[in-house]
């Protein structure tokens, strides 16, 4: 789904203050030259139309930058890493706020900046957590003369539209203090989900519970239930400690689930579960409302599937009001909701592609999820963009958030995408992709160079990739292998995997990364050429992503994606985070260190067979993907999870 707005809705909906104040003064060099701070990135099929008109207000807001952020990694990893003495010594909501809040100093040094721009004091006000400033009643003409620069109207041949500017700059002085401004380069981005496809007519005649089933994997190539789940991840373990163990699924949509499409699924594979439902956790108005025009989105089969894998665990689902507060799809909804040091008085959020909030204008939605939910254990995300679509000071703050989660004991999971190493936000069906990254920085269906997926290639969160089921597959035979289908004329899904074209490779997979990229150097070296070989790379772990049988609209369907294979792992940590709580322990927080070490290595299943595919310009040359190998790969990361030995191995952890 993207998100229309006309320059007038645009300007109504995202520049709404009201005033008219005066021209800002000339500045003096007291601060030093200006700097430019950002630049927009090349973004193809963006024109830029004309310039925005003075007078449209303008939502200035500066974001600060954050204290002891170098320390983040460190405090993290000490927390994450058993050989640690604060192995477990989860961080409280307060002291993480308290850690990384801005110096006074930037704050008193951008406020004074501001004033003697001829901003009136009064109109310059910080957050409540003092991470941000924002000024009342901006014009762009007041905008552009403090940040020299011009606002302009981008237009796109299907009549979209938006505003940015090409670069903005501020004293040299001053930039040390500020993270970035909105809005400024920003540019437009939208979630993507699989494609729903309808099980084949050969499928029908197949009865979905006779598979899977007494341990064999007997059909769970062609038709995956949770019986085949559960047989391949050794999934015998119950849940026990319910009542202090917490598990959410965040959704981005409205059309979300119909409880009589759970309870036909749960009569089939799960009885004890006809009539539950999961636990709404409303964000900005979120709702399980269902408009009876519209069919059930994936939140359907992620929810049969996560609450089936998990029970008798209740599920939450943390739902974004996106209906309530104009289609906007945004990560830090979630985010803002989950920890309010991250959310600001009046929204602090990227208006570009992220609300408004409250919002002022009739008919507004008056209301902003600020620290209102307590975070699950687990969070699991089945979303995912393209990592060139941030700007880099957007990108690292965002993912310094999920690091300050992990440090409260929280295990965030986002799914690696469905394109393998290209990009999944191309403005067309997720199935058609293969668009990568050209030397301009321009994305096409020629370019060769890999385009890496947010957030999983953020170094702070666990991303999943995706396999899928053999022929004639049987459990101790390495039943699994690399998901990669060709849908159509040569475009492929598959499981995304690749390397960051900005995050450094972290510590905890260093080993595991130099022993790939030795083997890309004696079996495929060509590859080597076509991306970022010392940035952080993905998946971490992998889990079925093919053929998932469910209930859609009252109807039998089949889902394919990384989409499924997120909550299939985010359930399988959860009941580790349960055998843990049961013995008097804590929940396992960030567990991308232990997965990558060799003391968890026989925890996993190995695959080692197939590649996911990518780039549309390699096909014909190869693949256009990465193959999988003995070891971690960007194909399927360290494996596939084994839920008895995982739980037998943190038990074993303080």
């Amino acid at each position: 789904m993207h998100i229309h707005r006309s320059p007038a809705a645009w300007v109504s909906a995202v520049f709404a203050f009201l005033g008219t104040p005066a021209v800002a003064a000339a500045l003096v060099p007291r601060w030093g030259p200006a700097v430019v701070h950002e630049r927009r990135a090349v973004h193809p099929g963006w024109e830029d139309s004309h310039r925005l008109p003075a007078g449209v207000p303008v939502p200035l807001r500066i974001a600060l930058t954050q204290q002891n952020l170098h320390a983040l990694p460190d405090k993290l990893l000490a927390v994450a890493n058993p050989e640690s003495p604060t192995y477990g010594a989860h961080w409280s909501a307060a002291d993480v706020a308290a850690a990384f809040a801005p110096a006074d100093e930037a704050r008193v040094a951008v406020t004074e900046w501001l004033i003697h721009a001829g901003f009136a004091a009064e109109r310059v006000k910080a957050s409540y957590n003092k991470a941000w400033i924002e000024v009342d009643g901006a014009t762009a003409a007041e905008v552009e003369a403090l940040l020299e620069t011009e606002y302009r109207i981008f237009k796109r041949d299907d009549g979209e539209e938006h505003v940015a500017c090409h670069n903005y700059s501020i004293p040299a002085a001053i930039a040390a203090h500020v993270d970035f401004v909105l809005p400024t380069v920003q540019s437009n981005v939208k979630l993507v989900k699989v494609q729903k496809r309808n099980v084949l007519t050969r499928r029908q005649s197949v009865d979905p519970t006779t598979i899977g089933v007494n341990g064999s994997l007997v059909g769970c190539d062609t038709l995956v239930v949770p019986g085949c789940l559960k047989t391949l991840y050794n999934m015998t373990y119950k849940a026990k400690a319910t009542d202090r163990n917490t598990f959410g699924i965040v959704s981005y949509y409205s059309n979300t689930y119909l409880q009589s499409d759970l309870d036909t699924f749960f009569g089939n594979f799960s009885p004890a579960l006809v009539g539950t439902a999961p636990t709404l956790v409303s964000i900005d108005g979120g709702t399980i409302a269902l408009d009876p025009d519209s069919s059930v989105g994936e939140d359907g089969w992620i929810l049969e599937y996560a609450m089936t894998l998990a029970a008798p665990q209740p599920v939450q689902f943390l739902n974004v009001g996106n209906e309530q507060i104009g289609q906007f799809f945004s990560m830090n909804e979630w985010l803002d909701a989950v920890d309010g040091s991250y959310c600001t008085s009046g929204g602090g959020d990227d208006l570009t592609f992220d609300p408004q909030l409250p919002n002022p204008l009739p008919g507004g939605f008056k209301d902003h999820s600020c620290g209102t939910a307590k975070v699950p254990n687990v969070v699991s995300n089945s979303q995912a963009v393209d990592e060139h679509a941030y700007t880099a000071f957007y990108r690292q703050r965002q993912c310094n958030e999920f690091a300050k989660l992990g440090l409260m004991g929280v295990t965030v999971l986002y799914a690696a995408g469905n394109t393998g190493t290209s990009g999944t936000n191309t403005g067309i069906s997720g199935t058609q992709s293969g668009y990568c990254i050209d030397d301009n920085g321009s994305v096409n269906l020629n370019a060769t160079n890999f385009n890496p997926a947010w957030p999983a290639s953020c170094p702070w969160i666990t991303a999943v990739g995706g396999t899928q089921v053999k022929a004639n597959a049987t459990i101790g035979n390495a039943p699994e292998e690399v998901w990669n289908q060709d849908m159509t004329m040569g475009f492929f899904v598959s499981g995304g995997g690749g390397f960051s074209n900005h995050f450094p490779t972290p510590d905890y997979q260093k080993t595991a990364v130099a022993n790939y990229l030795k083997f890309l150097a004696k079996n495929d070296p060509t590859t080597l050429q076509h991306f970022n070989t010392k940035g952080r790379a993905y998946p971490d772990i992998s889990a079925n992503a093919n053929s998932f049988f469910n209930i859609g609209d009252g109807s039998v369907s089949v889902d394919s994606g990384t989409s499924g294979a997120t909550p299939t792992v985010a359930a399988i940590i959860t009941l580790v985070n349960d055998a843990r709580i049961s013995a008097g322990k804590k929940p396992v927080g960030f567990i991308n260190p232990m997965i990558y070490s060799s003391g968890f290595a026989s925890a996993f299943n190995d695959i080692t067979d197939g590649s996911n595919s990518g780039c549309k310009g390699l096909q014909g040359v190869r693949n256009g993907g990465f193959k999988a190998t003995s070891g971690w790969d960007p194909a399927s990361g360290v494996g596939s999870p084994n839920l008895g030995k995982l739980i037998e191995k943190w038990l074993a952890l303080p």
